[in-house]
């Protein structure tokens, strides 16, 4: 009633059933003088492309008038994204050394949830041992610790393969 466009953000959207997106699709048919009142974006795991080709979405797939894949960074990516988070984060110096970024972007394949996840448990290693800077050899240290006792993936095993587990035995 405002003249003012709702914008609903999903994310996580992979996860979402069939019925619910086409739930999302009839709200979205909800217009006020010819101009749509509701805005969805949907961010998601590749997955969520697989769900909007099925046949049973193809009137919400027609719908979707802009979509984006975010590929895995590079190498020289992950390094800057590494030294961007610290900076942000207001570190001064480096932190990590070339290697550990290398070796972080091969551990993680360039995905960053994983950069991020990484990084921050072995910024806690380093801090537990009070390192003062983050070596290639505190990275595969704390990989192979968290590969004995979690059940939380710290690799990209589809990304990055043998490549792995040769650095962690």
């Amino acid at each position: 009633g405002d003249n003012r466009t709702v914008l609903l953000i999903v994310d996580e959207a992979q996860n979402m059933k069939a019925e619910t997106l086409e739930e999302l699709r009839m709200l979205s048919n909800v217009n006020s003088n010819k101009d749509q009142l509701l805005q969805v974006v949907l961010a998601g795991q590749p997955q969520l492309k697989e769900t909007l080709r099925s046949p049973e979405l193809m009137q919400f797939a027609q719908r979707i008038a802009v979509d984006y894949h975010l590929d895995p960074l590079s190498l020289e990516e992950t390094c800057g994204y590494i030294q961007h988070r610290l900076n942000k984060a207001g570190a001064t110096r480096d932190v990590f050394t070339p290697a550990s970024c290398e070796r972080i972007y091969n551990y993680s394949g360039g995905t960053p949830r994983l950069i991020n996840l990484l990084c921050e448990t072995v910024l806690v290693y380093g801090f537990a041992d009070q390192e003062d800077m983050i070596t290639v050899e505190l990275v595969d240290e704390m990989v192979q610790e968290r590969m004995k006792d979690s059940v939380v993936p710290i690799f990209n095993r589809d990304k990055v393969g043998e490549q792995v587990e040769e650095n962690i035995e």
